[in-house]
């Protein structure tokens, strides 16, 4: 009878997990169109047999979890466009932990199960739906893989010989499929959350131009190098990048200073504002919107933009931290001061997400067919998104 309790504990758990909704893997596309799509493994009229693995830190859950199905997203980067329908697949999937991570899994496929993997599909016939033309992203997660065999993530320690719980391992295996291309979403990178945010008015800018902008590359990927971009400046001027992890509070930490502080005294905008009564001149229409912390410099080109390219810190904890920037760019015409500023560009760390698969195609239908690889192409940083039932 005694052992029996945890059994019926790890069993109530289980029960607890399943009120949720369906729930992103990864945690951080929830709502958010991958970084990259991809025709693998659905792409083609071979065979395919493909795994992803997905550090723990991805799965918005932790503890035990029953999953009974898969919930695959259609790509949606090309807005607009819409996708034909695919089927039928013959498909199995398998489920299980593994102790491989995102950054030591194997190109041989049995090496990265672990003790639990289960065939939770086998041989089911599937039919990929079409996907309607949607004018945002993401699409849905509704393309749906429905278990025969319902699978329990990360039993122990309530039960024995199995895994702690650790990293999930997803493999699908392509027995058979039509022509046709059908792209899923695909991590491949990430795609960072941007916005603008501040003031710049219509005087604070070049005599003969246009309002400095400021934005940066699309995926901002913790470890790497991050570029930013200016446009609209006066040739071979130089520049200054300015950074802070906030946008909030008053310049140099005073409250009497709010941001976006002017660069002029609004009263009288031929006089410096308090702060920067110092500088001796003002900039009618521009404005501070962030307290500099850190500024790195650059010159504009022949064409009004300039570029600032810079390492990122590396390391997970990085993702979802958001810095704030602002361009100061000389511009000895423009006014007293002979600087103008654009407003302010927020982008956030959106990876690396801890990800990676391994896959294969081959011709199941060839004479003779082409035996099940065994090992595949590994690639770092890739999988495909999913909601879990």
């Amino acid at each position: 009878m005694g052992s029996m309790v945890p059994r019926l504990l790890a069993f109530v758990l289980l029960l607890a997990t399943t009120v949720a909704q369906n729930i992103t893997v990864p945690a951080a596309l929830n709502g958010v169109e991958g970084g990259g799509s991809t025709s693998i493994p659905f792409g083609s009229n071979l065979a395919c047999r493909i795994q992803c693995i997905y550090d723990a830190e991805e799965l918005p859950w932790t503890g035990p979890r029953v999953i009974t199905g898969l919930l695959l997203r259609a790509d949606n980067n090309v807005l607009n466009t819409a996708i034909a329908a695919k089927g039928y697949l013959d498909i199995s999937v398998l489920m299980s932990t593994t102790d491989k991570s995102s950054s030591s899994a194997s190109p041989t496929f049995a090496d990265n199960r672990g003790t639990d993997a289960t065939w939770v599909m086998t041989h089911q016939m599937i039919l990929l739906p079409a996907q309607p033309v949607m004018g945002t992203a993401p699409r849905p997660a509704n393309i749906p893989f429905v278990f025969q065999v319902p699978w329990a993530y990360g039993l122990t320690p309530a039960t024995g010989g199995l895994p702690a719980p650790t990293n999930l391992l997803v493999e699908i295996h392509v027995h058979s499929q039509p022509s046709g291309v059908y792209r899923i979403d695909n991590l491949s990178g990430c795609t960072a959350t941007q916005s603008s945010f501040g003031l710049s008015g219509l005087a604070c800018k070049p005599a003969l131009g246009t309002n400095v902008t400021l934005g940066g590359d699309a995926s901002m990927l913790a470890g790497n190098p991050y570029s930013w971009q200016l446009a609209n400046a006066e040739p071979s001027m130089p520049f200054l990048l300015t950074m802070n992890l906030s946008n909030t509070g008053g310049l140099a930490g005073n409250p009497a200073w709010p941001l976006p502080y002017p660069m002029f005294d609004p009263a009288n905008p031929s006089l410096p504002s308090p702060a920067l009564a110092g500088l001796g001149w003002p900039a009618p229409d521009c404005y501070l919107n962030i307290d500099p912390v850190v500024a790195l410099g650059g010159v504009i080109d022949a064409s009004g933009s300039g570029v600032v390219t810079a390492p990122l810190p590396a390391g997970r904890q990085f993702v979802g931290m958001t810095m704030y920037t602002q361009a100061l760019v000389f511009s000895p015409t423009a006014n007293p001061l002979r600087f103008i500023s654009s407003r302010g560009f927020a982008s956030t760390v959106c990876g690396p997400l801890g990800a990676v698969r391994i896959w294969s195609f081959y011709n199941a239908a060839a004479t003779p067919p082409a035996p099940e690889p065994t090992s595949g192409s590994l690639q770092y940083g890739s999988g495909f998104v999913f909601d879990v039932m």
